[in-house]
């Protein structure tokens, strides 16, 4: 962990040193609804049922515009995520009960991005693309549980339970492909904000203990709505009114 906070410190630390050709930094902050999405899982019926999980994520990022549209961005963020379920009123054991699986990541993103033309207009259309790696940091949550309450005949009862040690059964890293598609708009010369309509996805399975041990993979998928706002150094100037033929 120590290796990593000084990687990202360092990567910081080279990017001020270019700050005259465009640098931005400032908080961020996005709503998103967070899946751990397994085959397996979703094939289960009414004892499984997946519930929309709605999350925040917070941080700082930063940004280097190396060419007029084109540059590089990078942030820590605070990530919850994890995913809630829900029995379906078919399961007459417990019906519409609701348990979880709650985890948060520092994530550490490092994109490329792009945007349109600032010199004609102060909006214009924004795209950032690339990995995303995520540190786990906690996991917690319940599960349903079936207990043999007697051996003849077999009786099971069921109940949810609270996860001891949900981090242990999870990796620690998360390597993730990201996509944002929104606007960048500037209000002043040294001030702008981006929104955007971020996808993430895990390239790698999330869990690291399998029960069974053919279990298929299980990834992180995240869908949400990111707004940040910057204070610019460097960049283009602040584009005028348009000009009367």
């Amino acid at each position: 962990m120590k290796t990593f906070y000084a990687t990202i410190l360092f990567f910081l630390f080279s990017t001020l040193t270019f700050a005259q050709k465009g640098f931005e930094f400032g908080p961020d902050f996005q709503y998103q609804s967070s899946w751990l999405i397994n085959s397996e899982d979703m094939d289960k019926g009414a004892d499984l049922d997946y519930k929309n999980t709605m999350q925040i994520a917070y941080g700082f990022t930063t940004s280097y515009g190396f060419a007029p549209r084109h540059g590089i961005r990078t942030g820590i963020y605070f990530s919850q995520q994890g995913q809630k379920y829900i029995t379906s009123e078919e399961f007459l054991e417990l019906p519409k009960a609701q348990y979880q699986t709650l985890t948060e990541y520092i994530q550490v993103p490092l994109l490329y991005r792009y945007n349109g033309d600032l010199s004609i207009a102060n909006s214009a259309f924004l795209l950032t693309v690339g990995p995303q790696f995520g540190f786990l940091q906690s996991a917690n949550g319940t599960f349903l549980q079936r207990k043999d309450t007697s051996a003849t005949p077999k009786i099971l009862k069921e109940s949810i339970e609270p996860i001891k040690d949900a981090k242990s059964l999870y990796n620690s890293m998360d390597v993730s492909a990201h996509l944002g598609l929104g606007l960048t708009a500037r209000f002043s010369k040294k001030w702008h904000m981006n929104a955007l309509l971020n996808f993430n996805y895990s390239l790698q399975d999330v869990e690291k203990v399998k029960s069974p041990l053919t279990r298929k993979p299980t990834r992180n998928a995240v869908v949400g709505i990111g707004v940040s706002f910057y204070y610019l150094i460097g960049g283009p100037e602040m584009a005028g009114p348009p000009k009367m033929r």
